[in-house]
């Protein structure tokens, strides 16, 4: 049988190769608002393509240089780690747990613990300590949206034994939500406010995640 090569791409700078569009455009916005001062007749025709010139070089150059992964790759990574840890943990209501400086997760009370997704994502936007979740409640909220991106927009609002945090337009998938990535975010930052167990009870509603959160 004769061997087979198969190969797709690369990342969109790679393609562009030797080609890269970014120089170019930058050099045609730069010339073109530098004519548009020497020649005044046409001084705002000139400045409105060379700031679209430059406006597009911008875009290109951060385009190409970073990766995305795909709502739906992200989704099904989601779901089989959910499904994994379920496993582990139980069945019964996710639990975060603090444990020293981290959290764990846990259900029906067992000795089972698992590392949530949710300390990883927080590792460089969260501090470990006990505080008040009233404070730490918007920190969390504005981390889903514009830290994580995570969610297209995100409410939260202390109760009298807990808290409860809605989301919409969420960025990984809700077919799976036992340590979905934005309860697990929520869980976890507010079992290190309030240095105790967190029950959550995430349900969806639309397109709207609402995370419901309990402690003792």
């Amino acid at each position: 049988m004769d061997s087979t090569h198969a190969s797709a791409g690369g990342r969109l700078r790679d393609r562009f190769g030797d080609r890269n569009p970014v120089p170019v455009f930058a050099l045609v916005g730069v010339g073109l608002v530098a004519a548009g001062v020497a020649v005044a007749p046409f001084q705002t025709l000139l400045f409105a393509w060379g700031g679209t010139a430059l406006f597009a070089a911008l875009l290109l150059q951060f385009v190409t240089t970073e990766r995305t992964v795909p709502a739906r790759v992200a989704s099904d990574l989601a779901v089989a780690m959910g499904a994994n840890a379920r496993r582990l943990a139980g069945d019964g209501p996710p639990e975060y747990v603090p444990d020293g400086e981290s959290v764990t997760l846990t259900a029906d009370g067992r000795d089972t613990h698992v590392d949530p997704v949710g300390v990883r994502l927080l590792a460089t936007l969260d501090a470990p300590g006990t505080d008040d979740p009233a404070d730490r409640l918007p920190a969390l909220v504005d981390c889903l949206v514009a830290d994580l991106e995570l969610a297209d927009s995100a409410t939260g609002h202390t109760t009298a034994d807990g808290a409860e945090v809605t989301v919409t337009g969420p960025a990984v998938g809700t077919d799976a939500l036992f340590d979905h990535p934005v309860v697990s975010v929520v869980g976890v930052g507010l079992a290190r406010a309030v240095g105790r167990p967190v029950r959550v009870e995430p349900t969806v509603e639309d397109d709207r995640l609402v995370v419901t959160c309990r402690w003792d």
